[in-house]
């Protein structure tokens, strides 16, 4: 590949990317949010959790919770962590809620973050809406928030809790605010939800999987994102290879053996990626696999020049 990627998509200002553990996500979150900056957007890219992978790729080291730091022109860096977010709505929301800040240190304070159920969840999808709204800072509101979410498992249970909070809580506070936030993130004008995967057997199950399961939660699916994609071979190469294979010459024969190999995978792949296209319903977005020896700035420039198309509405 060597111009842009070609888009239909609608680009909502909150794209959350998930998928499979070891699929690529952190990458394609990090080179989405660089094509964004790179078209001039203003942009925030987001980790849930401790910073990881999309900081390091974007060569950022942000060190305090909701704090962003800059990662080149128009693109920031920042991570949000829940027991954070939650100190600090009580803080902003609660009566007398400044008054409870050394509580927020307390071991009992701690022990029930550590025990409620969801509740660093949908305290750090909550500040992410507040984020992008610029409701948390006084900033002007980001053009694009990039959240790299972390494994589907986790990601699923991410998304659903507001509308599960909202809907066991019938009225007052917690109802309020978990209502705002569900409506944020079913709001396909506000919101996409990206699914990474590889080409191989396992990913692509688990991505048609949590396809479905945003689908029943009436989340917004955003791209199907296949990673590391071998390239197609040309029309004919199976003659070609035929002719090789019967050549006296045994280097031929070899490098025909080698090239053999290359097409199984790739037939496999397509016929992989295929099938899930058809069960989701949904063409897939082929990310090309790398053959250098390690992924840097210059690999995450390139890939975000493939996708420069993907923000460019």
């Amino acid at each position: 590949m060597t111009g842009p990627l070609r888009s239909t998509q609608v680009n909502p200002p909150l794209q959350v990317v998930t998928g499979k553990g070891g699929v690529g996500k952190s990458t394609f979150a990090a080179a989405l949010a660089l094509a964004a900056a790179n078209a001039g957007k203003q942009v925030l890219a987001l980790e849930l959790g401790e910073p990881g992978g999309l900081s390091a790729l974007l060569g950022a080291r942000p060190t305090v919770h909701g704090v962003p730091v800059a990662a080149g022109k128009h693109l920031h860096v920042a991570w949000y962590d829940g027991e954070a977010s939650l100190a600090e709505y009580i803080t902003r929301f609660l009566p007398f809620g400044a008054r409870l800040r050394p509580f927020f240190s307390h071991p009992l304070y701690r022990a029930f973050v550590s025990a409620g159920p969801g509740v660093r969840e949908l305290m750090a999808i909550g500040k992410v809406r507040d984020e992008l709204l610029g409701l948390s800072s006084g900033r002007p509101p980001w053009d694009l928030v990039v959240v790299d979410a972390g494994a589907s498992g986790h990601t699923l249970q991410l998304l659903g809790m507001p509308a599960a909070t909202a809907g066991t809580f019938k009225s007052g506070l917690a109802h309020r605010e978990a209502s705002r936030v569900a409506a944020t993130l079913s709001d396909p004008a506000l919101t996409v939800v990206h699914v990474v995967a590889r080409p191989e057997v396992m990913p692509l199950e688990e991505a048609a999987e949590v396809i479905e399961r945003l689908r029943a939660q009436r989340l917004p699916v955003g791209r199907l994102v296949v990673n590391q994609c071998r390239t197609v071979p040309p029309p004919g190469v199976d003659e070609a290879l035929a002719r090789l294979q019967r050549s006296s010459d045994e280097a031929a024969r070899s490098l025909a053996a080698a090239a053999g190999g290359a097409l199984l995978w790739a037939t496999l792949q397509e016929a992989g990626i295929t099938s899930l296209e058809h069960r989701v319903a949904k063409p897939a977005l082929r990310l090309p696999r790398l053959t250098t020896a390690s992924f840097g700035r210059p690999e995450l420039e390139s890939l975000a020049t493939l996708l420069g198309s993907e923000v460019s509405s």
